[in-house]
């Protein structure tokens, strides 16, 4: 989403003021550059291992049966649990034994070794709500060390008056070294009789493909990831719906008129993925009069073959894109650059129109080269814009990345594109963490909405009938 082109210079330098001081995320890519020293060079392969573990989500591995929380029973009182308004009560459940009534807030950390990167567990909270009504929630939650923002959440609603054993199913990311689980009663008081964190097998990360018209996977590939969007709802155990950036809160960048929300911004019919935009509002002081969704994705990757399904929207001012930023590193960096914009649909109507698709890659740093290998003629190298035979919303068409350690090509429809170099790499050239997927609708904005935003287009959605991604074979 941060273009680089003659076009949107000014929109970029904004846009890295916003990313790294107006996000508790980015604000730590300052200093955790200044403190990169010699010796992270010296041990730039063991980093590089330790942040490709998650690439093994779905291999096999042993699995240890030993319980990773401590007190899970309450029999030692509140040992290991941080409180608020929580209190010991005698066990429902348990004859003589011990549960814990939740007012406002029960935690417990775990240590900085319980989870190992890559592999998958299972949270079990048994409890009830003691009334009906409320918006209370179980979570496992992921910080880094930056501000101790989170940037993992993986919560499961308390509604039932009777005991349930509510289960969360995770895979632990890149950074685990700051987990713990959060149990907040909201609206009603929670009974807890027993909590339960074991590891379990892997959770896989594919599923079956059953429709692949319009796939264009180049020789070599084997796939590692996917979504076909199946079922009625989006699946919250792939993909957040905000960014990574402040404390996962982020809904927007720079002077983009929507902001991301779920109020049936991501619909799931008939095998297709909406991310549905709206007008809300005709007075918003920022002129935020939108709202419309996104997805990051939970996998991280380094390199592969990258491909979405989608169609695109049609009303001036929108503004979707596929593209790939960097996670949070095996030491708890989170920084920005390096990204890849595999593509940026922006119609006002005027500059940018309905049959053009820009691709490019955003650069480290004012030096920073990335030279143009190979261009299709319909590719502009001056406007990073493939002008196509034909408007992208009028049907399905497939955009395709292979990201290679020293380069990245682009495919539309099985068309190269370009070629271009680029190193996935901080400003201060160190190897970035391992990237996330993210597919939006934005609406607005100096690019997009240079001409105004046509709202009788509304609602409007980026259609994305499938997300795939492939690993080379060794």
């Amino acid at each position: 989403m941060q273009l680089f082109n003659p076009a949107r210079a000014a929109a970029i330098a904004g846009a890295f003021v916003l990313l790294v001081a107006g996000c508790g995320g980015g604000s730590d890519a300052t200093s955790d550059a200044a403190a990169v020293t010699a010796t992270d060079a010296a041990t730039d392969a063991e980093s590089v291992a330790a942040e490709e573990v998650p690439l093994a989500h779905a291999a096999g591995y042993v699995v240890a049966t030993q319980e990773l929380l401590s007190n899970v029973l309450f029999s030692t009182g509140s040992t290991s649990w941080t409180l608020s308004d929580a209190a010991l009560v005698p066990s429902e459940l348990r004859v003589g034994a011990k549960a814990l009534n939740i007012g406002w807030m029960a935690t417990q950390a775990l240590s900085g070794t319980a989870l190992t990167p890559g592999k998958s567990y299972t949270l079990i909270v048994k409890a009830r709500a003691d009334r009906t009504g409320g918006t209370s929630k179980i979570s496992m939650r992921f910080r880094k060390p930056a501000y101790s923002e989170s940037i993992r959440t993986f919560p499961v609603p308390v509604t039932a008056t009777a005991y349930q054993d509510y289960r969360i199913e995770f895979t632990a990311p890149t950074y685990a070294a700051m987990a713990d689980v959060v149990i907040v009663a909201s609206g009603t008081r929670l009974i807890v009789d027993s909590v339960s964190l074991k590891m379990r097998a892997a959770i896989a990360q594919t599923e079956p493909i059953t429709f692949s018209a319009g796939s264009y996977v180049p020789a070599g590939y084997t796939l590692a990831f996917n979504d076909e969007f199946t079922g009625g709802s989006l699946k919250r155990s792939k993909w957040f719906t905000r960014y990574i950036y402040g404390g996962e809160t982020q809904d927007h960048l720079n002077d983009e008129k929507q902001r991301y929300r779920d109020n049936n911004n991501h619909m799931v019919t008939s095998g297709v993925l909406k991310l549905t935009a709206r007008k809300v509002s005709s007075d918003d002081p920022d002129g935020a009069n939108y709202e419309s969704g996104m997805i990051r994705s939970d996998w991280t990757t380094r390199y592969g073959y990258f491909e979405a399904r989608v169609k695109m929207p049609s009303g001036r001012g929108a503004w979707p894109a596929f593209w790939l930023t960097s996670d949070v590193a095996s030491d708890g960096r989170l920084s920005w650059p390096p990204e890849i914009d595999v593509f940026e649909f922006v119609n006002n109507g005027v500059e940018d129109r309905i049959n053009m698709l820009h691709s490019n890659v955003v650069k480290q740093t004012p030096t920073t080269t990335s030279n143009l290998l190979y261009a299709d003629p319909a590719f502009s190298a001056t406007s990073t814009a493939y002008y196509a035979p034909f408007n992208f919303n009028e049907g399905w068409h497939t955009v395709g990345l292979e990201w290679l350690p020293d380069k990245v090509t682009v495919y539309v429809d099985g068309l190269k594109l370009y070629t271009r170099t680029y190193q996935w790499v901080y400003a201060d050239g160190t190897l970035a963490a391992p990237a996330h997927i993210m597919l939006n609708l934005a609406i607005g904005g100096s690019w997009a909405g240079r001409y105004g935003i046509d709202d009788s287009a509304f609602p409007q959605a980026l259609q994305i009938d499938w997300v795939r991604a492939y690993k080379k074979n060794s």
